[in-house]
């Protein structure tokens, strides 16, 4: 498989605590082997669409097949369909295609001033079909077993779809009727959670098609807290990365120098982790 590196943007300040406190090391063995990366709450990403734009157009999918089918679905069942958020525990990391991107580097890394980390995710021991995630096209992700489209602890691309032009794969659709028609109502709700949870965190609106983002999806109910803006509580989920995957740190255009790329290296070094360290080539000026 060729090598595909993946962009992770950041503050400075966030990498240097990731690389202070998240590393995390094995027995007496010096050399760190995970780096801890947050996944973030869906609900506090900049896209206040995030999830809801699948989920609404999986509901319009189910209701022109009910009607299509001559199908009429019960109150109880619209209401599992149409209020789907209980239990809504998504999480993700987000990671960019874009190495070197002037968009990135002003919505994610500072305004300039931050870092990108780049990983290779193919360093990962992984079933050989997962490996076609990788290499698959946007058009052709939908039509992917969901099995093979969420991987944990590995990231799958987002799906760009305008919001009135949604493709919601046949398979999740009968899934979906399958699920609400079915006698047993005991297991519904659990079941249409995995429904939803294995596409609503990967189609993203087609204004940010320009970010080219890949994800690291997470579920959990019991997540921790960081504190933002000195205000805001944002919960997270702790994802564990192997630092093999690590393979290229990116400095931002506007504190580009050859004398931070020696500092940081050294500073790395210090954590027996010895990676390319190279200037963003983007002429910008911070200006804040």
């Amino acid at each position: 498989m060729t090598e595909k590196i993946l962009y992770h943007y950041t503050t400075m300040n966030t990498f240097y605590a990731m690389m202070e406190h998240s590393l995390c090391y094995e027995g007496e063995d010096y050399h760190p082997k995970y780096l801890t990366m947050w996944a973030t709450h869906y609900a506090h990403q900049n896209d206040p669409i995030e999830c809801k734009l699948f989920l609404n157009g999986l509901q319009k999918a189910v209701k022109n097949y009910t009607k299509k089918h001559n199908i009429v679905l019960s109150s109880e069942d619209e209401q599992l369909l149409y209020e789907p958020w209980y239990g809504m525990g998504i999480y993700t990391v987000s990671f960019s295609e874009q190495e070197d991107s002037l968009t990135m580097w002003r919505g994610y890394g500072q305004n300039g001033d931050g870092i990108s980390l780049g990983f290779d995710f193919s360093k990962l021991p992984q079933p050989p079909m997962s490996l076609l995630i990788m290499n698959e096209s946007i058009e052709d992700v939908p039509e992917m077993d969901t099995t093979i489209l969420r991987q944990m602890d590995r990231p799958s691309k987002c799906i760009y779809v305008k919001p009135n032009d949604l493709f919601i794969p046949k398979e999740t659709i009968s899934r979906t009727i399958d699920n609400l028609l079915q006698k047993e109502k005991e297991w519904r709700d659990i079941i249409q959670i995995g429904i939803r949870d294995n596409y609503a965190p990967l189609f993203k609106h087609y204004k940010y098609e320009q970010e080219k983002e890949w994800r690291i999806v997470q579920h959990g109910v019991m997540p921790k807290y960081r504190i933002v803006n000195d205000r805001d509580m944002i919960p997270y989920l702790e994802v564990k990365i192997s630092i093999d995957c690590l393979r290229r740190i990116v400095i931002g255009p506007c504190i580009s120098s050859k004398e931070n790329v020696m500092n940081i290296k050294k500073y790395l070094l210090t954590k027996f982790i010895d990676v390319d360290v190279i200037e963003s080539e983007i002429p910008y000026r911070n200006r804040f």
